[in-house]
């Protein structure tokens, strides 16, 4: 019985192993590419990425926790989070003007909002 199950068993694992590395691989060329995509918007931006935190800490009045590219947007726009007491606002700036384009309440702030209501 115990080599009925290892011809069973070894070609089942050998594709575990091979499924496992094909993703692995796909994942890597995802980050690879999505690393090229904000490069790409880094370097089309107009104002640089500590110009945008300024922006968005003086138009929410906090101070930022995280700062990106956001690079799901048609154009250059940087993504900060500010935390103004105890809430994380996410700001949305525009990379070429400068100019603050969103504030919005980040869904963590409206969950422990919805929290300390119950």
């Amino acid at each position: 019985m115990s080599n009925k199950h290892n011809k069973f068993m070894m070609p089942l694992l050998a594709t575990v192993i091979m499924v496992s590395t094909a993703v692995n691989v796909a994942q890597a060329s995802d980050s690879k590419e999505k690393d090229a995509k904000e490069l790409q918007l880094f370097s089309q931006a107009k104002i640089s990425l500590s110009e945008a935190i300024k922006a968005a800490e003086q138009k929410v009045g906090g101070k930022a926790m995280e700062a990106e590219i956001d690079d799901e947007a048609s154009s250059v726009q940087f993504e900060i989070e500010v935390v103004k007491e105890g809430k994380v606002h996410n700001v949305l700036v525009d990379g070429n003007t400068g100019k603050v384009l969103k504030v919005s309440l980040s869904d963590e702030s409206n969950e422990d909002a919805e929290n300390e209501k119950q």
